[in-house]
């Protein structure tokens, strides 16, 4: 007399869990990598660009400038230089100011325009300027997203800005 099935088998049942584990395990995955993954990038490549942004514009400032003079704490110095054939002279200073890098432009002693060009320094010592009279002005920055936290994503990086060479004759 045939029997008719009611249920399954113990083999079926445990390959059955068994492919639903490596199911749930790949879409656990692949909600990982949407969920997850983007954000961090995006913090990530919003850093490195911040940073390179604002390290570009002080190189763009430092190869025209003549001189640059150091300063302390906050202020972390200035690039001046004379324009020809204008004959305006330039000031532009950098300086930290709550969590923000600001580029601050004079143009015959008037100030012309002040620029945030980086908004995540954490602190005033993640930006530093150096010179030496025959060394290139070298300047170290940190761009830090979310301080403190487990996100906390830092980028750091180095330029070396020789400023163009004037004899003082015009």
């Amino acid at each position: 007399m045939p029997r008719t099935q009611r249920g399954f088998t113990l083999i079926e049942l445990v390959i059955a869990m068994a492919i639903t584990t490596l199911m749930m395990g790949a879409i656990g995955s692949i909600f990982y990598q949407v969920l997850v993954v983007p954000p961090r990038e995006s913090s990530q490549l919003t850093a490195i660009n911040e940073l390179r942004l604002a390290l570009d514009r002080i190189q763009h400032d430092g190869v025209q400038a003549q001189s640059f003079t150091p300063d302390t704490d906050t202020n972390y110095g200035y690039f001046t230089w004379t324009d020809y054939p204008s004959l305006n002279d330039h000031t532009v200073a950098y300086r930290y100011d709550g969590g923000q890098l600001i580029r601050e432009e004079s143009i015959d002693g008037e100030l012309t325009t002040t620029t945030v060009i980086a908004f995540h320094i954490a602190h005033a010592p993640d930006v530093v300027f150096s010179y030496g009279e025959d060394n290139p002005v070298t300047v170290n920055m940190t761009v830090t997203l979310n301080p403190g936290t487990a996100n906390e994503i830092s980028e750091t990086d180095t330029r070396y800005i020789d400023m163009r060479a004037w004899d003082g004759s015009s």
